[in-house]
């Protein structure tokens, strides 16, 4: 990668233009104890839960300037990630040092869509559309089922409320990087709406190093993404609601392949084509006082194409569907005990082109059952889930079905020292099943079943929030690939270590802290798992400065593996970024980031390069 400084092109003029209005301002201010769902979907104070758990706000996004999903959550504890180039190139998410396809990311209560090979799809969903992001680590498969063994990152998207406002922002930045948004959300009479769109791209950087892989073009492989959302909710009588969720996107990236079974070559020009959409509609009704029931059904869909040289591959295609539909419901027995259960049942269908082309239905149902009881300074937490899955594969070798049946649970102890300090432990079990494409390898492939346990200490006050915690997580039935490009059960895996995470307003500073000392490992092969570090940890600190907010942004992980079919590691590093912003009147904010401050070169993958340093500013229009 180049050391050059900031290629700001045509761009230079309007930087210049928002870094003279950083006029007039306020600070930041951190919500440390905010309510949340994911731990028990119910809602509790952060403190209060027995999970670990961790909260991005709104103003959080805003603060951070964070270009994609995977660098908002970077620097959450337990949280890393991989990817191969450039924005929109495939990214990776692990939790808690478990397998990218063991964890699940929900919408709006509403699991996401993954793919053939069980990988997420909405790893790339614009931040503008996000109002909160929850991040629970650790298993819970008793909750939420199948994959959900490293945790659950639950998106909250953005809701009117109020006056109806619009709302934008314009960034601009190095490597002909822009992001455009507007929205406009808030409510009339009974009914509540919130519509956003927007578009945003980069022309990026060399996604693959030449110097490393001689069939690499060096050309910059670009990005862009197109996207709209829109959700509504009517207040149909006081104790019912009806509403409509929509998301859809359309993304054009270009990458570098530098393979020598395909025959690349450095002229070559690779782009893949996708889309994603999701539509959900949904009733909620109090039944009673006490009993709120909600039933909702989705439709999702992706697709790639995958082309080189502006010709389409004849393995270059993946369609797949979703449909889900989801009975929940919360009972709230009495003031310290609440309840919660439902069923969820979805349809997924894949279909991939070429030689290795397959065609998959899975069919799941998910039973499930929550209680949380406080008695005094005890609490108490239980949860249990039944699902019962039939996976049917046709290709050109035939077809085949398996069926599955998979018990879940989670008994969690809570109990509260004095006001501020607090002792957890939970004991869960949990299961990934077999994907799409594993299933067309190998029919008699397992479901891989998980044992987790933990301890930690919570510490709270009006200042400050931390935890620390002991964890550790065991895999049987793990699976993997054999010399034939087989999937197969190749054993046990295990994950163990510290998490400590700290958030709090000292001295004039906001300051947040995470550290993890772990070491996910194959058991079976002796041998580290793939792209996670045994240390990672940040810090970002930031303060009012004559009435601006300044803040930096550190985040450090050590030497990872780069695969488990080779010996190729990837060294440890370090970023740093720094941040300001001041408001301009009660409507618009300026912001300016210095990201990768130093230049610092490294790899999320093995040949693969990463953002240089870079100068991106915004202008925001907020009026709420």
């Amino acid at each position: 990668m180049k050391n050059s400084f900031i290629r700001m092109r045509g761009f230079a003029p309007a930087l210049s233009v928002l870094v003279t209005s950083l006029l007039g301002g306020q600070a930041h201010s951190i919500e440390l104890n905010p309510v949340v769902i994911s731990a028990t979907r119910l809602e509790q104070p952060l403190s209060e839960v027995l999970a670990s758990v961790s909260v991005i706000t709104r103003q959080d996004i805003d603060k951070s300037q964070a270009p994609s999903l995977a660098d908002l959550l970077q620097g959450e504890a337990g949280f890393e990630f991989g990817r191969n180039g450039g924005p929109g190139s495939t990214t990776s998410f692990f939790l808690r040092g478990q397998n990218s396809i063991n964890v699940v990311l929900m919408i709006d209560g509403v699991r996401s869509q993954v793919d053939g090979i069980g990988a997420l799809q909405i790893t790339d969903m614009p931040l503008a559309q996000i109002e909160r992001v929850e991040i629970l680590r650790g298993n819970a498969s008793a909750l939420y089922g199948d994959a959900a063994v490293g945790g659950v990152i639950n998106i909250w998207t953005r809701k009117g409320n109020g006056e109806p406002t619009a709302y934008g922002a314009v960034t601009l930045g190095s490597r002909q990087t822009f992001d455009v948004n507007v929205g406009m959300g808030g409510s009339i009479n009974d009914l509540s709406f919130n519509v956003q769109g927007g578009r945003k791209g980069s022309d990026g950087f060399s996604a693959m190093n030449p110097a490393m892989n001689a069939r690499v073009n060096p050309d910059n492989d670009g990005y862009s993404n197109e996207y709209v959302s829109a959700k509504l909710d009517r207040k149909i009588q006081a104790d019912f609601n009806l509403g409509l969720r929509m998301q859809s996107s359309r993304a054009k990236a270009n990458f570098d392949s530098g393979s020598s079974f395909a025959g690349d070559r450095p002229s070559d020009i690779h782009l893949l084509n996708s889309r994603n959409d999701q539509v959900t509609v949904y009733a909620r009704k109090a039944l009673t006082d006490q009993w709120i029931s909600t039933l909702d059904f989705s439709h999702s869909s992706l697709g790639y194409e995958n082309s080189q040289n502006s010709l389409l591959l004849s393995d270059g295609t993946l369609k797949g569907s979703q449909d889900a539909l989801r009975w929940f419901n919360t009972y709230q027995a009495r003031a310290q005990s609440s309840l919660s259960f439902g069923i969820d049942k979805s349809t997924d269908h894949y279909s991939a082109s070429g030689d290795y082309g397959y065609g998959m239905r899975r069919e799941s149902v998910g039973y499930f059952a929550g209680w949380t009881e406080k008695m005094d300074r005890l609490t108490l937490q239980l949860n249990a889930r039944r699902d019962q899955m039939a996976l049917s594969r046709t290709d050109d070798y035939g077809s085949a079905r398996i069926d599955q049946t998979t018990d879940s649970g989670l008994l969690g102890l809570g109990y509260a020292l004095t006001d501020a300090w607090r002792l957890t432990a939970t004991a869960s079990t949990g299961f990934r099943a077999p994907t799409a494409y594993e299933i067309s390898t190998n029919t008699t492939v397992k479901a891989e079943n998980y044992a987790s346990k933990e301890v930690g200490v919570t510490y709270t006050d009006g200042a400050l929030l931390a935890r620390v915690v002991y964890f550790k997580t065991e895999t049987r039935d793990a699976i993997d690939y054999d010399s034939s490009y087989h999937a197969v059960n190749i054993g046990q895996t295990e994950n163990q270590g510290v998490e400590a995470a700290l958030r709090a307003t000292w001295m004039g500073n906001s300051l947040k802290i995470s550290l993890v000392d772990q070491d996910p490992r194959n058991v079976t092969l002796a041998q580290p798992l793939a792209r996670r570090a045994k240390r990672h940890g940040a810090l970002d600190i930031s303060r009012p400065v004559a009435g601006y907010e300044l803040g930096a942004k550190l985040y450090a992980a050590g030497e990872r593996k780069d695969s488990a079919y080779s010996n190729s590691l990837l060294g440890g590093y370090s970023v740093w970024s720094l941040y300001a912003s001041r408001k301009i009147d009660a409507k618009w904010t300026a912001r300016l980031k210095l990201e990768n401050a130093f230049d610092h070169q490294y790899q999320l993958a093995n040949g693969y390069n990463t953002p240089g340093r870079g100068l991106f500013a915004t202008l925001q229009y907020s009026p709420k």
